[in-house]
């Protein structure tokens, strides 16, 4: 198998983990049916020679890529603010590879940007094998005071 990860937004978490990934169109047990996300290319758009590209599971090999605000979406946690990720152990030969279409992701060491996204159309493929949280500001008081010391504001005289 192959190790593979999937951005997405904290709040479809109860959802992947009761239901796993689905395809779009899927109604999940909660009653909701899943579509991409409005930032993703839609249904039933052609790309890559494939008619309905979207409709697919798609994970990446990269850690970097999947943590791009185009598929992780940053919630607050306490003073925290986090992504969340899923790890995914994925059969080998059931997924084709694409090249980016992320247009303004800069690659980082050991991604193949022309082979960065995995697309799967077996839900039974791809298995989740862990839930990440990957801390993007560790605190955002201590981050709104550093901001602030950089524009030199004096915090006192804003009380």
């Amino acid at each position: 198998p192959h190790i593979a990860y999937h951005g997405t937004n904290i709040k479809v978490i109860e959802s992947i983990l009761i239901d796993g990934l689905v395809m779009p169109s899927t109604v999940v047990s909660s009653g909701l049916r899943i579509c991409p996300p409005s930032n993703h290319i839609a249904r039933p758009t052609s790309a890559f020679g494939i008619a309905d590209f979207s409709n697919g599971i798609f994970v990446t090999p990269s850690i970097y890529y999947c943590s791009d605000p185009a598929y992780a979406v940053t919630f607050t946690y306490n003073d925290e603010r986090l992504i969340c990720l899923l790890e995914c152990s994925i059969k080998d030969g059931s997924f084709q590879t694409f090249r980016s279409t992320v247009k303004n992701y800069v690659a980082h060491p050991g991604d193949d940007i022309n082979a960065i996204e995995w697309r799967l159309t077996n839900t039974a493929d791809i298995e989740i094998i862990s839930v990440l949280f990957i801390p993007v500001i560790k605190s955002k008081t201590e981050q709104a005071l550093l901001r602030a010391k950089k524009l030199d504001v004096d915090l006192k005289s804003v009380e």
